[in-house]
């Protein structure tokens, strides 16, 4: 959502603390709230068929996260929780759809920000499916540095603690695999990792991977 709206839910809602690693709502809880991240991130994730869980989304400060229940009244489909230490602002569903309904701007500005994560979501579908575990892991460090990417002397630094576990949860890869695929970029000089940190040295040569 826009900037104003996000701040429309802050200034409504119940501030929240949560600690790193806490579970906001799990996947098939009854929906309840809107969630609107002031500081801190969240992980978005769903159970696959064999008991392994993929990464769907992250959200940082300015996003919000919920809302799907909040408009179709279904039970969640995704499990949330918090990567890192967080802040957030608590809406109730009846509150933010009344928000809604108040301020039709605000309604534009979610239909955009949905349409943007459907053509997110599709865009991950295409490359799971089509691309082989090195493209897929490499789109998905370009996809975490446009976003979360801080310029340093030697290239972008993620700013985000990830795991080898969460980064092959988020590519729909085994550990292994994506620990191996990994290595293989940071031997080819596009990437430098450190402990839960991950820092890009070729962004642009980083997309071109797989293509």
């Amino acid at each position: 959502m826009s900037e104003g709206a996000h701040l429309r839910i802050v200034e409504m809602g119940t501030p929240l603390s949560r600690p790193a690693g806490a579970v906001i709502f799990n996947e098939g809880d009854r929906p309840t709230s809107v969630y609107a991240i002031i500081s801190g991130r969240v992980r978005i994730q769903v159970a696959t068929p064999t008991g392994g869980r993929l990464v769907i989304a992250m959200k940082g400060p300015g996003e919000i996260f919920g809302e799907f229940g909040a408009l179709d009244g279904a039970p969640r489909s995704a499990t949330a929780s918090s990567i890192e230490p967080v802040v957030i602002a608590q809406v109730g569903t009846a509150g933010f759809l009344e928000l809604l309904e108040r301020e039709p701007a605000l309604a534009v500005a979610l239909l955009r920000t949905l349409s943007g994560q459907l053509r997110q979501a599709v865009r991950r579908a295409t490359i799971r499916n089509s691309a082989d575990t090195t493209t897929r892991v490499a789109q998905c460090l370009v996809d975490l540095a446009d976003r979360f990417g801080e310029y340093n002397a030697d290239g972008i630094d993620i700013d985000l603690t990830i795991t080898q576990d969460e980064l092959a949860g988020w590519v729909g890869a085994t550990r292994e695999s994506t620990a191996r695929c990994l290595g293989q970029l940071r031997d080819s000089g596009l990437v430098t990792t450190g402990r839960g940190r991950i820092t890009v040295a070729d962004v642009e040569a980083l997309r071109r991977v797989g293509s």
